[in-house]
């Protein structure tokens, strides 16, 4: 199969992979043929990338950081939790249960299924990048996407460490649950596109603060998931909030969910800037090493994570375009590619794969939808 962007996905073309609503509803079935109602209404709900089957590349099975069963279990676990909160400024027991509840029950699924990857892939220390296939209308939906995918990185993290289980559900759930405090924050504050005046960001930091009253509270959390919530955006050099702490006294753990929520934050799109190329997230993240981030977890994940995943549309320096057909283990920067197009766009009548690795003058030009558009 291979990702589109919806803007080229045609009439009869066939899912890659199932529709799912937000409500864990099957909406449209693997293989199902697209009509141009389907692609409309697609486009309406905010879908801008669709997996797409194509004979060409039919051999090539994308691998993602979870499970699709497993992501939708859990925005529909977290979703109605943090709706809760945003509604209520004054959370009663109820509300903190259910929290603890759903947060409880999604690193269960979480753990569970990275586990089993574990044990399935054991000599293997990638980290898939997480998707973003649609578009998240409201704040809550934005939330929950962030607390899963941040969530996920920081556990297989823990899970290549080598952390035990109490380690990992500390910061496994303080990376979920780190910006639970932007349900106390005004959406429009957060949804804003202007730049924020001195007020208005002053007003957004507190949202560590009021995450951790919510965490700190929250039965069955471990109360190092508080602390990492607290300290998310705390910076080695002492120049971050809400303390200004330096690096000795920020915890390890709430130094993992920092640098893991800027790479999330740079990699998706926000109302005042489209989303960073991975790689161009991993240069800033390089950039700031030393300084803002622990030297040695920006290299640790730099080093593991997978940014041209599996299926992902790519042009190479050359002009040729192609897909993503396997990522290299040893060499996860240059990733072999299954080319589908000479230099001039004309499509291949048999596509060959070229191996990066083995031909460092060939570079990745663009990525995604950029690649497709001459």
């Amino acid at each position: 199969m291979r990702l589109l962007p919806i803007s080229m996905v045609q009439p009869g073309m066939r899912l890659g992979k199932p529709i799912v609503s937000e409500e864990g509803h099957t909406m449209l079935s693997y293989y199902s043929e697209l009509s141009l109602p389907d692609i409309r209404k697609l486009k309406l709900m905010g879908h801008h990338q669709l997996y797409i089957e194509d004979h060409r590349t039919e051999d090539i099975a994308v691998a993602d950081a979870l499970r699709e069963e497993t992501s939708d279990a859990v925005r529909v676990l977290l979703t109605p939790a943090f709706q809760r909160l945003q509604q209520s400024g004054d959370w009663n027991s109820g509300d903190m249960r259910s929290l603890s509840d759903a947060a409880l029950r999604c690193m269960e699924l979480i753990l569970d299924d990275l586990q089993e990857q574990r044990t399935q892939s054991p000599g293997d220390d990638s980290i898939m990048l997480m998707h973003l296939n649609k578009s998240s209308f409201s704040l809550v939906e934005q939330l929950c996407q962030n607390a899963l995918n941040v969530c996920t990185y920081a556990t297989r993290v823990g899970i290549i460490e080598g952390y035990s289980l109490e380690d990992l559900y500390g910061l496994g759930l303080g990376a979920m649950l780190h910006d639970i405090g932007n349900t106390q924050v005004s959406p429009k504050l957060l949804l804003k596109t202007g730049p924020l005046t001195p007020l208005e960001y002053e007003q957004i930091q507190k949202h560590t603060e009021y995450g951790y009253k919510i965490v700190k509270d929250a039965p069955g959390i471990p109360p190092i998931a508080a602390h990492c919530v607290l300290q998310h955006h705390e910076k080695i050099n002492g120049s971050g909030y809400p303390a200004g702490l330096t690096e000795a006294g920020i915890h390890p753990f709430a130094q993992w969910v920092g640098l893991l929520d800027a790479y999330d934050a740079m990699t998706h799109p926000r109302p005042y800037r489209p989303a960073f190329r991975p790689d161009h997230a991993l240069e800033n993240l390089f950039t700031r090493a030393g300084t803002l981030y622990d030297r040695n977890k920006v290299e640790s994940f730099c080093g593991r994570v997978v940014i041209y995943p599996v299926g992902l549309a790519v042009r190479l320096g050359t002009g040729q375009i192609g897909i993503v057909s396997r990522h290299n283990p040893a060499v996860k920067h240059r990733p072999v590619v299954r080319v589908l197009t000479n230099e001039l766009g004309q499509d291949l009548k048999h596509p060959v794969d070229i191996d990066l690795s083995l031909e460092p003058h060939i570079k990745i030009y663009r990525i995604g939808e950029d690649a497709l558009v001459h």
